[in-house]
């Protein structure tokens, strides 16, 4: 798994624990039980713990897609993670971090940076509603001076470079899709972290934008690294 790093007292800082309880750890404002719980993080997710344990309670700050949440945990449910230095960010994920943000237009009007995107493989789409996943990596690997697959089909990805066991921070997913009207339907963007049953990622046409977003580990096709 992949270390992912957030903003602790204004430093970026690893996380130092992973939550080890299956059905999820709830988080509370105070280091008891008399309260109602500020949420719960799944199995696998990364903390930076802040202080403890004391009285078998940790105070606890995690990172998650729709923000932080902070406040206090079970320390029997979680686990120290290994101190091995965290492995770098390739180049082309900090260029797809980049471009977060970018969205489509809404209306008639397109977004020439998506359409730019869309230059990046063989069908060439003048609309920003074309479906664009599979344009935005092939426009990231391209400002890498790496090779994409050159086309506008999600799954072409599943051969590309070479095949990984196991996730590495930017690593190509891709996932399956469902459409009743297309079986070859997918969706391909960059490994950021897992959480759970999830598995987050940084791509195009996520939510109509770049953006990280998570999506279930059951429709996951493969891992793939480029041959460089």
């Amino acid at each position: 798994m992949a270390t992912r790093y957030f903003v602790v007292q204004n430093i970026w800082t690893m996380p130092t624990h992973r939550v080890i309880a299956q059905r999820g750890l709830r988080v509370r404002p105070a280091p008891n039980t008399n309260n109602t719980p500020l949420g719960a993080l799944p199995l696998n997710t990364e903390v930076y713990v802040l202080s403890g344990p004391t009285n078998g309670w940790c105070e606890v700050r995690a990172a998650l897609i729709d923000g932080v949440l902070q406040g206090w945990a079970s320390a029997e449910y979680l686990e120290p993670i290994a101190t091995a230095a965290p492995e770098p960010e390739p180049a082309w994920l900090t260029t797809a971090r980049g471009e977060i943000g970018v969205r489509e237009y809404p209306g008639a009007d397109h977004n020439p940076r998506i359409l730019e995107y869309h230059d990046h493989t063989g069908l060439n789409a003048s609309t920003d509603e074309v479906a664009w996943c599979s344009a935005f990596a092939n426009w990231v690997m391209d400002q890498n001076g790496i090779d994409g697959t050159n086309s506008a089909a999600a799954r072409s990805w599943a051969g590309w470079g070479q095949a990984i066991a196991e996730p590495r921070l930017g690593c190509i997913v891709v996932f399956k899709r469902y459409d009743p009207n297309n079986p070859n339907a997918g969706h391909v963007a960059f490994y950021n972290t897992r959480r759970g049953n999830r598995i987050e990622v940084l791509g195009g046409n996520q939510g109509n934008q770049v953006r990280l977003n998570s999506y279930p580990a059951e429709d996951l096709i493969g891992y793939r690294w480029p041959n460089i």
